[in-house]
């Protein structure tokens, strides 16, 4: 299975092992030590999976994360920290990781995500079924806005989204009253991994659910359906872009 991988680690000799193992699996590796190399790389190509260290020089590899996803949404992240405690797991994947592993770590275990991770990357120019980046719509009293990734109330008051939480509401929205799969919902935010295996879903829409009702209180918007996926319950309309 080739693949390009990309590996952000301030770690000489840890970059150096997995730019050997990697390349003994056929897959074209790179390592960057400071998050402004990858920046610059960014600025001519794309890898198909990076690598992500939690603990870089200067910021947090979540901080580079929320910004990478701007940019990138669709490009497969898989965090590799030696802060391996439950809320640093959720923090990763509530940044935009597709999968998180503490170190130590088996390479047998890493191999593994890593393939799953490219196994899931959809051929380039596949057409990626995902409701149009204008297309706005009224949840209740509060209004989506995919142009600004922003959510919120008429006042003004409101919370700015990252483009995968705009993708899942939006996917929402379109079929309000229906239940929508969690591997549907993965597809649409740009997660690369199987959602049957990971929790990154459930993690994201109970954040977006936690948000809608502090913007909208005491309205459930989203409801878990068990063992099938998720239903947005507020009443919907679909706006015109930048119109009411």
């Amino acid at each position: 299975m080739a693949g390009s991988i990309w590996i952000l680690d301030d770690d000489a000799d840890l970059g150096s092992l997995l730019l050997e193992q990697f390349g003994q699996r056929g897959w074209q590796a790179r390592h960057l030590q400071h998050p402004r190399e990858l920046e610059q790389a960014l600025a001519t190509t794309v890898p198909d999976l990076l690598v992500l260290d939690e603990l870089l020089p200067g910021q947090r590899g979540t901080d580079v994360l929320s910004r990478l996803r701007q940019a990138h949404p669709q490009l497969p992240v898989l965090m590799l920290s030696a802060l391996g405690a439950p809320r640093d797991r959720i923090a990763g994947l509530e940044a935009g990781a597709n999968d998180y592993l503490g170190k130590p770590f088996l390479f047998r275990e890493l191999q593994l995500r890593v393939e799953q991770l490219l196994r899931n990357t959809a051929p380039a120019g596949a057409a990626v079924a995902v409701p149009l980046p204008d297309q706005a719509w009224q949840l209740g009293d509060l209004r989506l806005d995919p142009e600004r990734l922003w959510v919120g109330r008429a006042d003004g008051v409101g919370q700015d989204l990252s483009r995968g939480d705009v993708a899942l509401l939006q996917l929402l929205c379109s079929r309000a009253g229906e239940v929508v799969s969690r591997q549907e919902l993965g597809q649409a935010s740009g997660s690369l991994v199987d959602a049957q295996q990971s929790r990154s879903i459930d993690v994201r829409l109970s954040r977006l659910r936690r948000l809608l009702l502090e913007l909208h209180p005491g309205d459930q918007m989203i409801e878990t359906v068990r063992g099938q996926g998720y239903r947005l319950t507020a009443a919907v309309r679909q706006l015109a872009p930048g119109g009411g």
